[in-house]
């Protein structure tokens, strides 16, 4: 009987890996907005940093929710990636900095529809970049978000807003041009 269960057992934990989440241990649970249908439910979010396109450690990761400190990831030594479990139906930013590097963000937006449970967990990249690489080129673009995470009803899953993306991208290769000709 318990050798027959474990198949069972084996199949319920990867459902419950695509399914709607529930809490586990993390520094940013507990401060859902009373009534939420999704009180119980958090976004499993996988962030990787590099450096100039390769590996890095001694990352600090902020984790801004609704805009105020939610909790932050002291750097460690051969650790750039992370698993950030976060609250659903909030706004978070992402803050990844590194000592001689231009700190970079990204926005994740954890609402859901009141009738959806089911949604499975979502990544992102950020590449750092040396302080100085835009010193001498238009600072404008440089305080936007890298991505923004959302809610995309058509696919059912959270995933980058691509027109953001390639349009932020677009204007990051454009003064990456004014640097390089300079």
């Amino acid at each position: 009987m318990h050798i027959r269960s474990l198949p069972f057992i084996a199949a319920l934990l990867i459902v419950g890996s695509t399914m709607g989440q529930t809490k586990g241990k993390n520094k940013n649970k507990g401060n859902h907005s009373p009534g939420s249908p999704h009180q119980e439910l958090y976004l499993p979010v996988e962030c990787h940093v590099t450096a100039n396109g390769g590996p890095t450690d001694k990352v600090t990761l902020t984790v801004f929710k609704d805009n105020e400190v939610a909790f932050e990831l002291s750097p460690e030594k051969n650790k750039s990636s992370f698993l950030l479990d976060l609250d659903m139906d909030c706004s978070y930013t992402v803050r990844a900095t590194k000592e001689g590097y231009r700190d970079k963000t990204v926005f994740i937006d954890t609402h859901l529809p009141e009738d959806e449970i089911k949604y499975k967990s979502t990544s992102f990249a950020i590449n750092l970049e040396g302080a100085d690489k835009f010193a001498h080129s238009d600072q404008f673009y440089l305080d936007f978000p890298s991505a923004i995470i959302h809610w995309d009803g058509q696919n059912k899953t959270f995933e980058h807003n691509a027109n953001y993306l390639a349009n932020i991208q677009l204007k990051m290769a454009l003064l990456g041009a004014q640097v390089e000709t300079r």
